[in-house]
């Protein structure tokens, strides 16, 4: 007699019909997220190797332009005199104001008047030695292992105002330094001691704690170049910008995920097209599917802080119109006046209704 305790596999298939049978192998387990694949970006001049079309301009010259539109607030791929090894081009979309929290106007600030950032083919030129040095993935923000904070000249050259940490959560409070702020921050420290350089060190976890450390990092680096320019103004030095380089053990898993978190918040980018910019830059980055499964998480919350902002920046305009043209907001009294007269109307339905004007979507419907 046979007491094995059946698998979910074998229930599966004894529930199947008699005449019906697998054609392959298959598990009743949970089904995994789907693969989240990032292909090389594609340059204008090139063939699609996808779909084998080609340009309608094939050269390689400097007398013509030819522009990509990804997303047309966010990201282009674009061609442009002198500039042909540009591949991708970003700007910051009108939602970064609620993405990122800040003010119209220290948004302006942080990238110089809303400016273009552009990532250029450096395939080409890249060598393996250069996964040991920190890239530039902005104007004011870089991307490096932890050795690059060892290179002074490095940071006297590019101006580097604050060096930024993404230490593993696990290790963080190793009691290593001053405070138990782990090894990564407190070797920082001793390799840029009397240069003026700010350090600080963010705690990236695993799993869903990863996506509440975007939003720190975000905020910290924000912070930090405001900061410094605000205080190069008052101070009258107004060409003083801060910059920030970004660093974990390697530079190519948890410090190019809150990088590429950052890309999202500030130039509304999406997973794919934030892993691309990053790449372009610094060809090494391999981030695993958990960092990505998790900034595609963390993008649909940036998505929903962006459609939460501009509805309220609707509704305010909306009011606004209606005060100017005299039409003031109805009084109870007069509503519950309407509901007697007319006999069918509801007061609180018709002050639900009221709530809800001008909304297309409708979550439930009668069939």
């Amino acid at each position: 007699m046979n007491h094995s305790k059946p698998t979910p596999t074998n229930l599966l298939h004894d529930s199947l019909q008699p005449t019906v049978q697998p054609t392959g192998p298959y598990s009743s387990r949970p089904p995994s997220p789907p693969y989240i694949h990032v292909p090389p970006p594609i340059h204008p001049n090139l063939p699609n190797p996808y779909t084998g079309s080609r340009p309608h301009n094939s050269s390689f010259n400097t007398t013509s332009t030819t522009t990509t539109t990804t997303n047309p607030t966010t990201t282009t791929t674009t061609t442009a005199p002198g500039s042909n090894d540009i591949i991708m081009t970003i700007r910051p979309p009108p939602s970064a104001i609620h993405t990122t929290g800040l003010s119209e106007l220290d948004l302006a600030l942080l990238t110089r008047g809303f400016g273009p950032q552009s990532a250029r083919d450096g395939a080409s030129a890249w060598v393996y030695e250069s996964r040991r040095r920190a890239q530039q993935v902005l104007d004011y923000l870089w991307l490096g292992p932890a050795s690059a904070v060892k290179d002074r000249a490095f940071l006297a050259r590019e101006g580097i105002t604050m060096v930024l940490c993404a230490r593993d959560a696990r290790f963080a409070g190793s009691g290593v330094g001053a405070g138990g702020e782990g090894m990564l921050v407190a070797g920082a420290k001793r390799a840029v001691e009397g240069m003026g350089i700010e350090v600080d060190g963010v705690d990236v976890a695993d799993g869903r704690e990863l996506v509440g450390a975007f939003s720190v990092v975000v905020g910290r680096v924000n912070e930090h170049v405001l900061a410094v320019e605000k205080a190069a103004a008052a101070g009258g030095g107004g060409g003083r910008r801060g910059r920030v380089l970004v660093v974990c053990e390697t530079g190519n898993d948890r410090s190019a995920a809150v990088v590429a978190a950052y890309l999202m918040a500030v130039y509304g980018l999406d997973t794919v097209q934030a892993v691309q910019f990053m790449q372009l830059q610094r060809f090494c980055v391999a981030l695993g599917d958990d960092f990505k499964f998790q900034l595609q998480t963390y993008g649909d919350i940036l998505r929903a802080r962006g459609d939460v902002g501009l509805m309220g920046m609707q509704q305010q305009q909306r009011q606004g119109s209606e005060m100017v043209g005299g039409n003031v907001k109805r009084r109870i009294e007069q509503t519950m006046g309407e509901a007697e007269e007319g006999g069918q109307v509801d007061m609180m339905t018709e002050m639900d209704a009221e709530r809800y004007a001008g909304r297309n979507f409708a979550p439930f419907v009668e069939s």
